[in-house]
């Protein structure tokens, strides 16, 4: 957490992603309590509206990745904050004043996700621009903690909010928040510019489409990590949003169960992400990989303990949060250290493209597996998200995955 002190520009650009992120995570769950409410719990139907939710970033990853590289990052970012904003109020007015209905609901949503992948690209190759090389590790643990202590607060807030005002009332404290963002933000001083490339949208395209050949081709070791945690993501998306949720309701028959289950998960990343650098001095994409198949180990193991020890099954899922910060970490620093400089905010849209892709198809696989395993889908997903960077882990154990970073 230090080292988001090193200068005014990260003390500001993680003050506000601390407001930015509580509001979200606020945010997300009011959205899926009002998604499962207008389903009606429809598993199926749930699975296709995030799938639709996720689906702008097929074009607005590529054009963040452009921004990060190419435009002013301060009025990136500045910019995008204040539209969410009224996106935010928009969400409230949806509530207050309408009937709200899936498809408007849906879109609203759909903007949001666009936004969001300017957004990240451009928060993520600031610091590079900040802070030395051998800091990002560093710099890195304290946003994954700031994000994960978010994760705990925000869904509280939306707890307080319903039980006090109303399921409405956080979609204003969202705004709030990202009124407070966008303040910190304007704080900053212009991050430096490399040379610009001139935009051409049809260029962009073309050539997202073919960065993947590319890092395959010239980058190995970054391939490796965006490409397991894409296959990753299909799972453990619907696992973590779905599943476990769903489980733990069932087998706890306590809507507040769920509640401390999530804040117990996210205390184990709140911890992982304060010790990340003391187990790990340095990172290399080889250890993404064995990180994601320890998640998905653990996670399984989690999804059988259920079946016959609480406490056990409490114990390992602390575990997974654990281990999960870890999995973060370490892929933003990859993706940080082993990018050209030019590169960056390209390779960030990447991964966040082919990672919200994997959240999307997550929800339509969970559907799937639902149909098939019915109350065993827990364990079923779980053992997949196990198996899925087994073949990554035994591809990458040569020396071009091992690159230090």
């Amino acid at each position: 957490m230090l080292a988001l002190r090193l200068t005014p520009g990260t003390r500001s650009l993680s003050l506000g992603y601390s407001f930015s992120k509580c509001g979200e995570f606020a945010f997300e769950a009011a959205f899926a309590v009002a998604i499962v409410s207008i389903t009606d719990a429809d598993m199926l139907l749930i699975g296709i509206a995030y799938f639709f939710r996720y689906l702008p970033s097929v074009v607005f990853s590529p054009l963040g990745g452009w921004l990060a590289d190419n435009a002013n990052k301060k009025h990136t970012l500045l910019a995008i904050e204040v539209t969410k904003g009224l996106l935010a109020l928009s969400f409230f007015a949806l509530f207050s004043v309408f009937t709200p209905v899936l498809l408007a609901l849906v879109g609203i949503a759909m903007v949001m996700t666009a936004l969001e992948c300017l957004y990240v690209p451009t928060f993520r190759a600031y610091f590079p621009d900040l802070v030395e090389k051998d800091e990002l590790a560093t710099v890195n643990s304290g946003i994954q903690v700031i994000e994960d202590a978010a994760s705990i607060l925000g869904p509280l807030v939306f707890s307080a909010c319903v039980l006090l005002l109303s399921r409405e009332a956080t979609f204003l404290f969202f705004a709030m928040c990202l009124v407070v963002s966008a303040i910190c933000i304007a704080t900053l001083t212009p991050a430096r510019r490399s040379v610009q490339q001139a935009f051409d949208g049809c260029a962009i395209i073309r050539d997202a489409a073919s960065s993947v050949s590319q890092l395959r081709a010239g980058n190995a070791p970054l391939f490796a990590v965006i490409g397991c945690t894409t296959l990753c993501a299909m799972f453990a998306t619907s696992v973590i949003r779905f599943i476990l949720p769903a489980s733990v309701l069932e087998h706890f028959a306590s809507e507040a169960a769920v509640g401390y289950v999530f804040s117990l998960l996210a205390a184990g990343t709140v911890v992982g992400g304060m010790l990340y650098t003391r187990f790990n001095p340095r990172t290399t994409a080889a250890m993404v990989l064995r990180y994601w198949m320890l998640y998905g180990g653990l996670f399984f193991a989690a999804a059988v303990a259920l079946q016959f020890n609480n406490w056990l099954f409490l114990l390992i899922l602390f575990l997974v949060g654990f281990i999960g910060a870890f999995v973060d970490i370490a892929i933003v620093t990859n993706i940080q250290c082993l990018s050209r400089e030019h590169e960056v905010g390209r390779n960030f849209s990447l991964y966040y493209f082919t990672a919200v892709m994997g959240d999307a198809v997550s929800g339509l696989i969970a559907s799937l597996v639902f149909v098939l395993a019915g109350p065993a889908t827990f364990i079923w997903m779980t053992l997949m998200l196990f198996i899925a960077p087994v073949r990554w882990n035994m591809k990458g154990r040569g020396p071009d995955v091992d690159s230090r970073t």
